[in-house]
């Protein structure tokens, strides 16, 4: 009975001993007393990785998702836009207030870009062995950031989130109405798709998306294509807003059960379209005449009966 206890226990130790890691290198000679605590001033964050540059980038990251997590809890995380759209030739307006909650993205802190291990006040690494010989690194690394400089990080990222805030209120309040030029509208289109790409935030992303589809509405709700005058040797046609007219650079796309030498020549008030009703057209059949736009890729069309 004795021996077996005796095995257990030369078990138990010789098993604690084996697999115990083992530090066979390490950056200073005693582990300094900061890690695994915490101090005011300071953010204290460790890494493991098979390799010591893995090890201290790992570590630099964790650095700076605490610095983003320490920003996001002293910010006003929510967001609020109010939606104009004016629809159905003008005669329809809507407001809708979209809202959103915001995550703190490292990219909107560009203070961390400039985080490196040249600016920490202290690290320490160490090359331990484990029990089947195979080795990994930790490195720990303590950070100077004081309560005025977050203080100052939170400032700036507010005031970051108010101008994006305005942008996209800016977006979102555009009446497309008081535009007399096609391109003019086109260029809005642009600018907010450019302006999305620039932002980081998910819920950002989804504000812009709210605002192309307002817009999407509005154009297809609002742009005709108006005939101003119809005979069996032209057409002249112009496109509209709300009813108002709209100067562009369009070549419409022309089509027609029975017409020939179909021609589109671009006026200064109106498109006039050309064409040989005498050969293929019958006066006695219905004639017609399509009329088509394409802007950003939805289609503006009408048809045309010719007397």
């Amino acid at each position: 009975m004795r021996r077996i206890l005796l095995v257990i226990a030369c078990s138990i130790f010789c098993g604690t001993f084996v697999f115990a890691d083992k530090v066979i290198e390490s950056s200073a000679r005693r582990q300094p007393k900061w890690i695994g605590g915490m101090q005011e001033g300071y953010f204290i964050t460790s890494a493991q990785a098979s390799s010591l540059e893995e090890a201290q980038q790992k570590a630099i990251t964790a650095l700076r998702e605490q610095i983003v997590a320490a920003v996001a809890t002293k910010v006003h995380s929510a967001t609020a836009i109010t939606l104009h759209e004016v629809t159905d030739n003008g005669s329809i307006q809507s407001h809708k207030e979209l809202n959103s909650v915001l995550s703190v993205e490292a990219a909107d802190i560009p203070y961390l870009a400039n985080i490196s291990p040249s600016h920490a006040e202290a690290y320490y690494w160490a090359k331990i062995r484990r029990a089947d010989k195979s080795t990994y690194y930790h490195y720990h690394i303590k950070y100077p950031l004081s309560n005025s400089k977050l203080r100052m990080l939170v400032d700036d990222y507010e005031k970051s989130q108010k101008a994006i805030r305005d942008t996209l209120q800016s977006f979102a309040s555009v009446d497309f109405s008081t535009y007399d030029n096609l391109e003019q509208i086109l260029q809005v289109f642009n600018r907010l798709r450019q302006f999305d790409q620039t932002l980081h935030a998910e819920a950002h992303h989804d504000m812009c998306s709210a605002i192309r589809q307002s817009y999407d509405r509005m154009l297809t709700g609002n742009l005709q294509v108006e005939v101003l005058s119809c005979s069996r040797d032209k057409t002249l046609t112009r496109l509209t807003y709300a009813g108002k007219p709209l100067s562009h650079n369009l070549r419409p796309k022309v089509k027609s059960n029975c017409l020939t030498a179909i021609e589109v020549t671009a006026q200064e008030a109106a498109d006039q379209i050309s064409y040989d009703f005498q050969t293929g057209c019958y006066s006695d059949d219905q004639n017609w005449l399509d009329i088509t736009y394409t802007i950003n890729g939805k289609k503006i069309s009408c048809r045309k009966y010719l007397p």
